[in-house]
């Protein structure tokens, strides 16, 4: 019987990560997992204790270089289903967004629905998951700065939550050590949409002057 029978839907194997990696590099994974759900995720993570096979998780892979040689393992990327999603608190300037979410769309629908506070993530390609991990941001601000609460999962599966006063987020990187983000509740501004629009511009246009955003590249590498 195969290691992740019933879950053949979200299972791929011998895959080239160079398909999901900005720079086109990298060799196959043994495996490629793409959970819907929590439970989903648990199941395949207490599958790969069982069988002693090492987890690695892929974000959007716009900050990765993965070796020609590939991975024996299993790559498990949060980007489908429930880890796609973001639910809004208007009332409270409040977001939910899930790991898998392209920052992208999040800043965009912000813009839309009158929150400021994200502006600094324009142009930078990413997922949340991945955003929050390294803490990424640039010379107009850092996620960090929006972040109340994540809810994360270990290795063993088990799930739970860290608050503000328990995370550091510092220059590209955060204290956070536990194997998935799986989604944060982010604390926004209500403000005039069109002015957030504004400044998403402007921040747009400064990169452009100083960075090559119509290529495909891994961020700042050198300094």
């Amino acid at each position: 019987m195969s290691i992740f029978s019933g879950l053949d839907e979200i299972v791929e194997t011998d895959y080239p990560l160079a398909k999901r990696t900005w720079y086109g590099l990298g060799g196959p994974a043994d495996y490629l997992i793409r959970p819907q759900t929590v439970e989903q995720l648990k199941e395949v993570v207490q599958r790969c204790s069982e069988n002693k096979i090492p987890i690695y998780v892929m974000g959007f892979g716009s900050n990765l270089l993965i070796s020609d040689d590939g991975l024996r393992a299993a790559v498990i990327k949060l980007e489908a289903g429930q880890f796609a999603q973001t639910q809004f608190n208007l009332s409270e300037a409040g977001l939910t967004a899930w790991a898998g979410v392209e920052l992208s769309r999040v800043v965009l629908t912000c813009v839309q629905k009158g929150l400021s506070g994200l502006e600094a993530l324009t142009g930078i390609p990413g997922s949340v998951g991945g955003a929050i991990k390294m803490n990424a941001g640039g010379n107009f601000g850092d996620i960090g700065a929006a972040v109340e609460t994540v809810t994360l999962m270990d290795a063993q599966g088990s799930v739970f939550e860290k608050s503000k006063p328990e995370l550091v987020f510092d220059y590209r990187r955060t204290n956070i050590t536990a194997k998935f983000i799986l989604n944060a509740q982010l604390k926004l501004n209500a403000a005039d949409p069109e002015q957030i629009m504004r400044t998403v511009k402007e921040i747009w246009i400064y990169k452009k002057n100083n960075q090559p955003l119509n290529t495909k590249n891994s961020g700042c590498i050198f300094k």
